[in-house]
């Protein structure tokens, strides 16, 4: 069974009230991949596993689960798919509100005395009681699917509600509508073959033994939503270019070559919106240098760059946008040796460079990614970097002795990535 080690503060935190580790049901089907995310731990879910008050569920792509709660209500949800249990008390006639962030979901109620439950999505709430129904949330748009009871429709705010009653009616809600119910036609959605040929179910007659994985959606039938969290490991490889100048300054702008690995992980918080944290570590080769009228400098020497940033991104399906910020660090551009007046003293002289300091410094930019498989994605990304001013020491042909120059240390880079990831339970297996 999962999570049956735990640590003794986790066991004294049982004791407390409306904790996140109360049992409410367990799984009863798991196809490939399934993460359950409670008390900041994510894990991969297989067959039997305990679900707890408060958890957020997720399937991969072409990943399927089918949980059964404890007043025997039970939930199926189709691939890329993301709901977070909230809201589970069953004592003194109370129900329970699922909150849908994406995918394709399938409710069946208990039979006998039902209790009520809410099922929220970013445009819609589906106040339900006693009943079988299906629901798809996908950007901007929740489609609703009756196969038998009835249950209540309504936009995000409330203003405007549509009531299904028939078996195989459905409706569709988005920010500023909510639509008249209709007959499910055959490019219609459903999260299955229900109500295009097959009888329309009673209860729990649609529902696959206990045991075996919900059928496959028909063809359409899945929600267009790419599951992006988790954590990622990869490398990247690019161009930068100096934004640095130097004493009066001489600027230094020529091209480099940026590359190495990162790590990072993302996190899914509403619907389309993902957030996450990623570090990164790279070579760079020299920065060319350039003249004008108050000198002439070097290229800098070859050094190391990093950050260590915050994403925030929007989820097209496959594609993320996203921008980002943080902190940076890395060793100065700066040249190797100068020639020109007013450097050190007002006369004209030549120097070169005794120091390569590495220094803290701040970034900003932003990508795009693309998820090639569930588990690889590739990315193309700007980033502006910049370093703490400083004055490196240099020799002198006018003086002897060394003399510090001002610095300033900058470079846009455009770079290109590859990731892979994982979750935590196959980097258990990895270890095993």
């Amino acid at each position: 069974m999962r999570r049956t080690a735990i640590t003794t503060t986790a066991l004294c935190a049982l004791t407390l009230p409306a904790v996140a580790e109360d049992t409410i049901g367990s799984a009863a089907a798991i196809e490939k991949d399934v993460q359950g995310l409670s008390s900041g731990r994510s894990m991969r879910l297989s067959k039997g596993d305990e679900v707890y008050f408060d958890e957020v569920l997720t399937t991969g792509a072409a990943s399927r689960g089918k949980f059964v709660f404890s007043d025997r209500t039970d939930l199926q949800m189709g691939p890329s798919s993301r709901v977070k249990l909230d809201s589970f008390v069953y004592a003194g006639g109370a129900g329970a509100t699922f909150n849908a962030a994406k995918g394709a979901f399938r409710f069946v109620s208990a039979p006998g005395e039902h209790k009520p439950y809410d099922v929220r999505t970013p445009t819609a709430t589906i106040g339900v009681r006693g009943t079988n129904y299906g629901v798809r949330v996908s950007s901007g748009r929740t489609d609703a699917v009756l196969y038998a009871g009835a249950i209540e429709v309504c936009d995000a705010s409330g203003a405007q509600c549509r009531v299904l009653d028939k078996p195989c009616t459905t409706v569709t809600v988005t920010p500023n509508h909510v639509s008249e119910p209709k007959k499910v036609g055959k490019k219609d959605w459903s999260f299955d073959n229900t109500c295009k040929g097959a009888p329309p179910p009673s209860d729990h007659g649609s529902n696959p033994p206990p045991g075996e994985p919900a059928p496959p959606p028909p063809p359409g039938g899945e929600a267009p939503s790419f599951n992006w969290g988790g954590p990622t490991i990869g490398f990247t490889a690019g161009s930068v270019v100096g934004n640095s100048s130097f004493a009066d300054p001489v600027p230094l702008n020529g091209a480099a070559f940026a590359g190495g690995l990162k790590i990072g992980y993302m996190l899914p918080i509403w619907a389309n919106i993902v957030v996450g944290f990623e570090t990164d570590a790279q070579f760079r080769s020299s920065i060319g240098g350039s003249s004008n009228g108050e000198g002439s400098v070097s290229g800098s020497r070859p050094g190391y760059i990093g950050t260590a940033r915050l994403k925030f991104g929007y989820a097209f399906d496959r594609i993320l946008v996203y921008g980002t910020g943080g902190l940076a660090y890395g060793h100065i551009i700066a040249p190797k040796r100068y020639a020109g007046f007013n450097v050190v003293g007002a006369g004209y002289s030549t120097g070169a460079s005794l120091d390569h300091a590495f220094l803290p410094g701040w970034s900003v930019g932003g990508g795009v990614s693309y998820a090639l498989t569930q588990n690889i994605s590739v990315n193309a990304e700007y980033l502006y970097i910049k370093l703490q001013h400083h004055y490196p020491a240099y020799t002198s042909s006018a003086a002897p002795g060394a003399f510090p120059v001002g610095d300033h240390s900058g470079m846009h880079g455009i770079r290109f990535g590859v990731n892979f990831g994982f979750s935590p339970g196959d980097l258990a297996r990895l270890i095993r």
